[in-house]
């Protein structure tokens, strides 16, 4: 598989100024990509959540790839792919004289659905190709990973119905399997300004949790901030029940 593109991950939500707010207090900094009303993006060190109040869903979003060849490649393989350019005029797909996308500007979006209904929306702007393609070539782009100073490295963890079909998923799509002791993690291949790591963790049923590695020891500030202890992680809800997870960075793999 070609690269997926930059990785985010976007949570609806109906209480955007709530939300916001609480997660500002986890230490979640303003990333300069505001709708008011609409989106807010808040920065964990290197990672992104943006919240929507428009989604009908949470989605894992993936930017700057080539959109055309990602579709062509997934539908190959099987993947099942909708919404391919369902609003052209918002990204205008440019073309060569001979009718074919221009690589250096393939744009558009389309969406894709893991065995879970977890959903991911591919979705490049002309101006995110060039940063993603820089990234690819080891250019430095402003993206090395920097650990969220306060809560650590997140992971965003997909319970599953069936483990190992889930795997299959994606590994389908490119991704390599990291496993140990503590869990199952998947990453792109590729450079490290393009990392990003899921979990997948079986459940009876579908959802998503909010992992962060590394301030398990920091337990006065955890506390303050809603967090109580369970075993060696600690677990808060955010405003609107969504469930986060402080565990131990020595449970991460390399990933």
């Amino acid at each position: 598989m070609i690269p997926l593109g930059f990785c985010s991950i976007c949570l609806r939500t109906d209480r955007l100024g709530e939300r916001v707010a609480f997660y500002r207090r986890l230490g979640f900094e303003p990333s300069g990509e505001d709708a008011p009303g609409l989106r807010v993006s808040l920065a964990n060190g290197s990672d992104v959540l943006t919240f929507m109040t428009f989604l009908k869903q949470n989605v894992i979003n993936f930017r700057g790839g080539h959109i055309h060849e990602l579709m062509t490649r997934l539908r190959a393989l099987g993947i099942r792919v909708t919404g391919h350019n369902e609003h052209p005029e918002e990204q205008p797909l440019m073309l060569d004289a001979s009718g074919q996308p221009r690589p250096d500007n393939e744009c558009g979006h389309f969406t894709v659905r893991d065995p879970d209904g977890h959903e991911l929306f591919f979705n490049t702007h002309p101006h995110e190709r060039q940063p993603f393609e820089s990234a690819l070539a080891g250019v430095a782009v402003g993206s090395d990973r920097v650990e969220g100073p306060f809560l650590g490295r997140f992971v965003y963890c997909l319970e599953v119905r069936n483990l190992a079909r889930s795997v299959e998923f994606y590994t389908t799509l490119g991704m390599r399997t990291v496993c140990n002791d503590h869990g199952t993690w998947i990453a792109p291949v590729g450079h490290r300004a393009i990392q990003f790591a899921l979990q997948l963790r079986e459940a009876a049923d579908a959802g998503s949790v909010l992992r962060f590695y590394g301030a398990t020891t920091n337990n006065a500030a955890l506390r303050e901030c809603g967090f109580t202890r369970h075993g060696a992680a600690w677990r808060a809800d955010d405003p609107e029940g969504h469930r986060l997870e402080v565990l131990p960075v020595s449970l991460l793999p390399d990933v």
